[in-house]
């Protein structure tokens, strides 16, 4: 059997070479190795946590879509974006998966709400909306914000993250 692709005016035959051969078993075979043995799994070092949750204010007021990283010497950060009420979940291996107990710095930065649109980060690179509410410059940085929590050995579900 041979195909026939025309591009331009000029014509290509697949079928007689060994490119277009491989050409071909490669459409054909590719969708396959998805299924033969690749699995999304993380690749480091998968590390115990605990629950770790709460919620994020800025002078006693919910800040909604910023995202709240947890950084500490040695070991590996936990982080979380808040919702419109200023929640958030933290996760270290996955999103949600929690924290390692002990004490961490804590750093903020906005990201903006969750986009719809399914073409974001893959034709669509628009910004966020700009934030409804100006957060000092400091606290995207952990060693500058002068916020520290701490994650207790069984979880923390009730951190208090107050920019003032």
């Amino acid at each position: 059997m041979r195909h026939r692709i025309v591009a331009d005016r000029s014509v290509w035959s697949l079928g007689g070479s060994l490119l277009g051969l491989s050409l071909l078993l490669g459409l054909l075979l590719s969708p396959l190795m998805g299924l033969a043995g690749c699995s999304v799994s993380p690749t480091g070092e998968v590390i115990d946590t605990v629950p770790a949750s709460g919620q994020l204010t800025y002078k006693g007021k919910p800040l909604e879509y910023h995202q709240v990283i947890l950084m500490a010497d040695g070991k590996r950060p936990a982080l979380g974006i808040s919702d419109a009420d200023g929640k958030f979940t933290l996760g270290t291996n996955t999103a949600n998966d929690g924290a390692a107990p002990g004490t961490y710095q804590v750093a903020v930065s906005y990201v903006g709400p969750p986009n719809k649109n399914p073409e974001a980060g893959m034709t669509d690179f628009s910004a966020p909306p700009p934030p409804k509410v100006k957060i000092p410059a400091k606290y995207a940085d952990s060693t500058k914000s002068g916020i520290s929590v701490e994650i207790r050995s069984l979880g923390t579900t009730d951190l208090r993250v107050d920019l003032n």
